[in-house]
């Protein structure tokens, strides 16, 4: 749209007109076009109100430009900076502790972050070995509080990204301790895992009818519901397990070439699996 609006002036007119005031959340998220474009659409005349934090910059690596914060106050030298400082999600101690180390950023617009709230408990800091040492310092430490007489409700357990919660998981399952995933599926919840333990039951018993019927056709291979159908009937009729009147419907030749083909693959992979 930016070349765009460079070849089209009276394109470019016709929107400048329609927006006159233009709000940019995440500004600190932009790159060099975004910003020549936002830029462009105020032109001469348009007001212009950006949000960011400089602090909060991690994007770079895909083209985000910190830089374009300093830009905007050079391009808009009637800007009016509002700082918002106050926290009030955090105790004073991280904030301190936050303020200390973003202090060694270079280039940063400044600013500190305080809070009317206490003081809160010292941080303490384990350097774990690896993620299972981690997630069994995080369960012990947990055990150690609940003996005291807390409650499990009032315990959460934060990490960066989903990934990170299967070994967590694993470890309070070990110890026998419930939980709750916030946002998002408990890892062994997930249909991809789902789909993988599906596999590897069906590797290790052909006769797991449940495991056969969640992978057959997952993913999609030219399985369709009518072949499925097909092969339960076969199983209800002669007995068997799914698996079996599958091998029993190929050796009759009674599907069509298409699902014949399809149906004979999947059990050849799950054969290959096996042997892997």
């Amino acid at each position: 749209s930016h070349e765009l609006w460079l070849k089209n002036p009276r394109l470019l007119q016709h929107y400048q007109e329609r927006f006159r005031h233009i709000l940019v959340d995440e500004f600190q998220d932009t790159n060099t076009i975004q910003y020549a474009w936002v830029k462009m659409l105020a032109g001469d005349a348009g007001t212009v109100m950006i949000v960011g934090d400089d602090d909060q910059s991690i994007y770079g690596w895909r083209g985000a430009k910190i830089e374009n914060l300093h830009r905007f106050e050079r391009d808009y030298s009637d800007t009016k900076t509002i700082r918002l400082e106050q926290n009030y999600r955090s105790t004073a101690t991280i904030l301190k502790a936050s303020n200390a180390l973003i202090a060694n950023n270079a280039d940063r617009l400044g600013k500190s972050l305080w809070t009317e709230g206490n003081e809160g408990e010292p941080i303490s800091v384990y350097a774990a070995f690896n993620e299972i040492d981690e997630s069994r310092f995080i369960v012990s430490r947990i055990e150690d509080w609940l003996r005291i007489g807390n409650k499990r409700s009032d315990v959460a357990i934060l990490y960066r990204s989903n990934a990170q919660s299967r070994v967590l998981e694993e470890t309070l399952l070990r110890a026998g301790m419930p939980y709750l995933v916030y946002g998002g599926f408990r890892f062994f919840d997930r249909a991809e895992i789902k789909d993988v333990m599906a596999y590897l039951r069906l590797t290790n018993n052909r006769d797991d009818d449940t495991a056969f019927e969640r992978v057959v056709n997952t993913p999609t291979r030219g399985i369709g519901n009518k072949t499925i159908s097909e092969v339960r009937l076969i199983a209800r009729e002669r007995q068997l397990s799914l698996w079996q009147a599958a091998k029993e419907i190929i050796q009759d030749k009674s599907l069509s070439l298409r699902a014949h083909n399809a149906l004979t693959a999947f059990l050849t992979l799950l054969d290959e699996i096996s042997n892997a």
